[in-house]
């Protein structure tokens, strides 16, 4: 009776291992590469400083007094779709005290039929950025809230432009499962950092 139990076991051990190879082996696993932001601003890359000046952001003109010059001490300019070349579209993310904003703003430029647009403008500073399937990286975007303190949310490329979805750290803990439900039904409807 043991011998044929044990049989009838390492049989199903057997089938059970054969069943998840063949499944594992037509499907490609997606593995998403996290980039943790820091606080360096690199000097720009030189092809995104006309499209910048053209959504006037920032000048290369001494004379012009209106707008910031096209610098890293302004300004710091993200890829956010690996696949893509920087002049199909970048974020820039701008020091606080630019354009009467008191906090970073982070801007995703898009260009649609040959004209560069701003899509999403957000007054928060970039946390992270992570590759997705959609070949588009989700946003991870911190907010200053008086009251709590930095509320990173995470944004889904949806269409045309990002989206918030997720309320994922609260001053740098983690949002417990179980309390998902909760803080997105009281932060996500109140948003208004951003569009």
């Amino acid at each position: 009776m043991k011998i044929e139990f044990a049989g009838m076991f390492a049989g199903f051990i057997f089938l059970f291992t054969a069943c998840n190879v063949n499944q594992d082996s037509s499907e490609e696993v997606f593995v998403s590469d996290t980039t943790i932001i820091t606080n360096a601003y690199p000097a720009l890359e030189q092809e995104v400083i006309p499209i910048m000046e053209q959504l006037k952001m920032c000048t290369t003109s001494d004379t012009v007094l209106t707008f910031p010059p096209c610098t890293n001490k302004y300004f710091r300019v993200f890829k956010y779709r690996p696949a893509k070349v920087l002049n199909e579209g970048f974020i820039v993310e701008m020091v606080p005290g630019l354009f009467g904003a008191p906090v970073n703003q982070v801007v995703i430029i898009e260009l649609y039929f040959g004209k560069y647009q701003i899509i999403n403008q957000y007054f928060g500073h970039l946390l992270e950025m992570r590759t997705t399937p959609s070949g588009y990286n989700d946003l991870l975007i911190g907010y200053d809230d008086p009251d709590i303190g930095v509320v990173a949310i995470r944004h889904e490329w949806k269409g045309q432009k990002y989206d918030i979805v997720d309320v994922e750290e609260i001053n740098n803990h983690y949002v417990k499962p179980e309390f998902k439900d909760s803080i997105n039904a009281i932060f996500l409807p109140a948003f208004s950092a951003g569009h």
